[in-house]
């Protein structure tokens, strides 16, 4: 069977190392927001630090599902931190950062909906 590219899938996370995040063969050094058509900034460092003012982004966008990457250990944020994207119906995720980029990859070619919040 013959496998072909798919160039309309979006934007892919190509590797994720602690510090550097490479979307579609732009390095990043700091953590980020992801979806199809755009990759942008996203001030926090660590998963404690995440509030209300991180989520408007997200918001905007209004993802099926949110998958947060927490950096290479899985950490769990209290639920008051982004309960606001459960009151809209938008599903979030949390794991460890590379298992993030794996599943927003596979959910990305399946044409889903799907934001990632990587911590670098």
């Amino acid at each position: 069977m013959k496998f072909s590219e798919d160039k309309n899938s979006g934007l892919l996370i190509r590797s994720w190392r602690p510090g550097e995040i490479d979307i579609a063969g732009k390095i990043w050094r700091q953590s980020i927001l992801v979806h199809t058509g755009k990759c942008i900034a996203w001030e926090i460092e660590s998963i404690n630090e995440l509030s209300a003012g991180h989520l408007p982004e997200i918001i905007a966008f209004a993802p099926d599902i949110l998958l947060i990457g927490t950096g290479i250990k899985q950490q769990f944020p209290d639920i008051e931190r982004y309960a606001e994207l459960l009151a809209r119906n938008i599903g979030v995720e949390i794991m460890d950062s590379p298992a993030a980029a794996r599943t927003y990859n596979v959910l990305v070619s399946e044409g889903r909906k799907v934001m990632a919040g990587i911590i670098a």
